[in-house]
C-alpha cells in the first residue's frame, strides 16, 4: 500500500504546535508481501510542522496486517444431449492481484455435478472446490449443466380416428416437444400444434385434425 504520511497519532506538542505529515515506510508495502508474512512493521521518521525543533521528537512503529484478497471461482455453464458423457468442465477466476494467475493456488480443482449418463433432460448444478490459497480468500459459484433431448425423428403418421391423425417420434423421458405443420412442401411458414408434449417415455406422440388437403409435419425439442 501507499501511505500518504497522515496516518499517525500524537502525544506531546504544547503552545499549538503541530506535525502536518510523517515519513511511514513498510515491507509491507512491497508487491511481494504476504498474509502469511503479516504484521509487517510500519516505521514513521521525518516528522514535519510548526515548532518541532524545540522537542525531541521519538517514533514509535505501527503494525500493518496483511488479510487475504476475494477470488472467485465460477464453474462454467456447459451443455450436451441425453445418453452422452459429460463434457469437461471449466472454471473462470476473479479477483488475482500483481499479475498472478491460478498457477499460485494449492489444492486441486473439483468441478462436479450429480448428472450422469442416465440422467433425465433438465438443468443440474455444476460446484468448484478444493483450491487452497495462503493470500486469497476463495468463495465459489456454481455453474449449471443443461441436458437436453436429441432431436426427433418422426416415427409414424397413423389413422387415429375418423377425425384424428396421430404423429409418433422419437423421444427421451422429460423433453418438451412442439409439433408443428405446413400445407406444402415449398412454404416456409410452420405452424404450430396447440399444446407441447412433455415425454413419459422414449416415444411421444401428438394427434391432429384429419383435413382434405396435405399437412406435413416436424417436431422440435425445447430447451
Amino acid at each position: 500500500m501507499t501511505f500518504a504520511g497522515t496516518e499517525f497519532t500524537l502525544a506531546g506538542l504544547v503552545n499549538a504546535d503541530t506535525v502536518s505529515s510523517v515519513t511511514l515506510t513498510s515491507s509491507g508495502a512491497a508487491a511481494t508481501a504476504s498474509v502469511a508474512g503479516s504484521p509487517y512493521a510500519i516505521v514513521p521518521s521525518a516528522a514535519t510542522g510548526t515548532g518541532l525543533a524545540n522537542y525531541s521528537v521519538s517514533y514509535v512503529n505501527g503494525s500493518l496486517t496483511l488479510n487475504p484478497a476475494p477470488l472467485l471461482v465460477t464453474a462454467l455453464d456447459a451443455s450436451r444431449f441425453y445418453g452422452q458423457a459429460n463434457p469437461v468442465f471449466e472454471a473462470s477466476y476473479s479477483g488475482f492481484v500483481n499479475g498472478e494467475t491460478n498457477t499460485v493456488l494449492g489444492g486441486t480443482l473439483l468441478l462436479t455435478t450429480i448428472a450422469d449418463i442416465n440422467s433425465p433432460v433438465g438443468t443440474y448444478p455444476i460446484t468448484a472446490s478444493g483450491l487452497t490459497a495462503t493470500n486469497y480468500s476463495i468463495t465459489y459459484s456454481n455453474g449449471t449443466l443443461t441436458i437436453t433431448a436429441p432431436a426427433p425423428t418422426i416415427l409414424s403418421l397413423t389413422v387415429a380416428s375418423t377425425a384424428d391423425v396421430a404423429i409418433t417420434w422419437s423421444a427421451v423421458s422429460n423433453g418438451i416437444y412442439r409439433v408443428q405443420y405446413k400445407p406444402a412442401l415449398g412454404t416456409t411458414t410452420w405452424t404450430d400444434l396447440i399444446g407441447d408434449v412433455t415425454a413419459t417415455s422414449n416415444t411421444a406422440s401428438k394427434n391432429d385434425t384429419r383435413t382434405s388437403t396435405n399437412r406435413f409435419y416436424r417436431v422440435q425439442v425445447l430447451p
